[in-house]
């Protein structure tokens, strides 16, 4: 039996709001996590925020100051970038689940995803749909469900 377009319209709006719920519930839970990394020596440990802007840089007082500063700069520098690629991993990782089929979250958070190619194949998709709803409903026969 096929749904009515109210029925469908609802279905779709119940699901924009479970998604939307589910949304909140991961943000709100990756602000109240901090990263936290520390350099391989132990001499440096880099706190992220929630948000993955830098909170906080301790250094192991016994060790940074018998460094060089171009080594120090070097550790800390390597130091941060770790937490950065773990904060992006930890956020990719929670919204992972609600990305739709077909989208690349690592290229989309990367800065390599084209919104005009997804609204370019969206355009296209509907326009078939529509194109063979035309023919079905010219020779008499159901249209096709998507």
């Amino acid at each position: 039996m096929n749904k009515s377009p109210h029925e469908s319209f609802q279905q779709a709006l119940d699901e924009l709001r479970r998604t939307q719920k589910q949304l909140g519930t991961i943000r709100s839970e990756l602000q109240e996590k901090a990263t936290k990394v520390t350099s391989k020596d132990g001499m440096i440990t880099v706190t992220l925020d929630g948000r993955s802007e830098l909170a906080g840089i301790a250094f192991n007082p016994a060790k940074f100051r018998r460094m060089a500063p171009a080594e120090l700069g070097s550790v800390l520098l390597e130091t941060i970038n770790q937490a950065r690629a773990q904060g992006r991993s930890r956020i990719i990782d929670s919204y992972r689940s609600l990305v739709p089929k077909g989208m690349d979250i690592d290229a989309i958070m990367a800065g390599k995803f084209s919104l005009d190619k997804m609204f370019d194949d969206a355009a296209r998709q509907g326009e078939t749909m529509m194109a063979e709803a035309r023919k079905d409903a010219a020779i008499g026969q159901p249209a096709k469900k998507g």
